[in-house]
């Protein structure tokens, strides 16, 4: 009895420890995610900064190989090859801006200029469409009350679509408060990639156990090639796409092709909701000419869509790792309730490091679990899962 008297303080006691951890560790993540919260704009910042990184550590390492004259051999330090990548790509876009800049800006400004005449164009348009809908339901003799409800819907949608149409060129030209972010970008960029080793040793430095500094190692390489292979991918299909979409447009006769074509290029690089938003745009300038148009336009762009995400795209971003669409749609619809546009950015991005993160968690407890069964592991020299596609990486000293 005396035995059993003294057990249940002690019990208490532990279960007491374990409930004000555990209450310390749920504050402490609210804290947590409540100051990432408040840093989100921050974070793009730096994210931005890491997507850039990844960007051009192909071209810098190309510049950092070694070059023999004779017996003597030459090789540039990071911080000049980085600095001469950053020249070539200062050139490039001088002349891009003063070859396509003239073009844009006058296209842009027609259309600020020529907007609210296209609104009432494409109005009439829509209203033109409901009335031609009306009579082709009285034709096919639908209830009165189903033909008053497809032609409010339709003439809702239609009207709501171009009022979009129009308050979307000053929301775009809001945005520019963000360009002095054409400055930061390259210069923290510069730091991160020229000190990328360093940060790598530093992290791996922090454990003490040098098996766990092997994972840590694996688990870096592998985030790193990764977020470098989807990067360059998403580059590449905004690049890809802006070319298609300026090009299918312009055979069309579309309005202001070169402009739908620049825009669609940069919001390709948000997913799901930059394609979606880019297409209403299109569609909508499209309407202001006529109905025939605007469908030829969808269509165009249905077909386009298909093409990119089932054919083109898989080739490009290569074996990475497979994400199921409806984890990138819940994810997409998450970060756009947490955090905005910020979220929709980095969703993608954050669930694809949680994937190799699991993944190498996955694997480190197996080895563990062997070594507890007497079973001895292999030789932790090289993960057993491949998990990301065989593209470099931040380039390495």
């Amino acid at each position: 009895m005396k035995n059993k008297s003294r057990e249940k303080p002690e019990l208490s006691r532990v279960w007491t420890i374990v409930i004000v951890r555990v209450l310390f560790v749920i504050i402490g993540l609210l804290i947590a995610g409540w100051l990432l919260y408040q840093i989100r704009t921050l974070l793009l910042l730096i994210v931005l900064s890491i997507f850039f990184c990844y960007l051009i550590a192909p071209i810098v390492h190309l510049f950092e190989q070694s070059l023999y004259l004779g017996r003597r051999e030459l090789k540039l330090p990071r911080s000049v090859a980085i600095a001469l990548v950053y020249l070539i790509i200062g050139v490039t876009l001088f002349i891009a801006v003063r070859w396509l800049g003239p073009l844009l800006w006058e296209q842009v400004t027609e259309l600020t200029r020529s907007m609210p005449d296209y609104v009432k164009s494409g109005s009439n348009a829509a209203n033109n469409l409901v009335n031609g809908a009306n009579s082709w339901m009285r034709h096919l003799k639908l209830p009165q009350q189903w033909r008053e409800y497809l032609t409010d819907r339709t003439g809702d949608m239609a009207l709501g679509l171009l009022a979009y149409v129009e308050t979307f060129i000053p929301v775009l030209l809001g945005y520019l408060k963000y360009l002095p972010w054409l400055i930061l970008v390259p210069v923290l960029s510069f730091f991160l990639l020229k000190d990328a080793e360093s940060f790598e040793q530093t992290i791996v430095k922090m454990v003490s156990s040098e098996r766990l500094r092997r994972r840590i190692h694996w688990l870096l390489r592998d985030v790193s090639r990764t977020m470098a292979a989807y990067t360059r991918a998403q580059v590449i299909a905004c690049a890809e796409i802006g070319v298609l979409v300026t090009v299918g447009l312009g055979i069309i006769g579309a309005p202001y092709a070169g402009v739908v074509g620049f825009v669609a290029g940069l919001l390709e690089f948000i997913p799901l909701i930059g394609p979606l938003i880019a297409g209403c745009i299109a569609v909508g300038l499209a309407m202001t000419v006529s109905f025939k148009s605007a469908l030829v336009v969808a269509l165009f762009l249905i077909v386009l869509r298909i093409l990119q995400d089932y054919v083109i795209y898989p080739r490009i971003v290569g074996q990475g790792i497979h994400i199921h669409p409806l984890i990138v749609i819940v994810a997409i619809l998450g970060g756009a309730e947490i955090a905005g546009l910020v979220g929709i950015f980095l969703a993608i991005p954050a669930v694809g490091m949680t994937i190799v993160i699991y993944h190498h968690y996955l694997a480190h407890k197996g080895l563990e679990n062997l070594r507890a069964v007497g079973v001895p592991g292999p030789n932790e020299t090289e993960p057993s899962i491949e998990l990301s596609p065989s593209t470099s990486g931040l380039p390495r000293d």
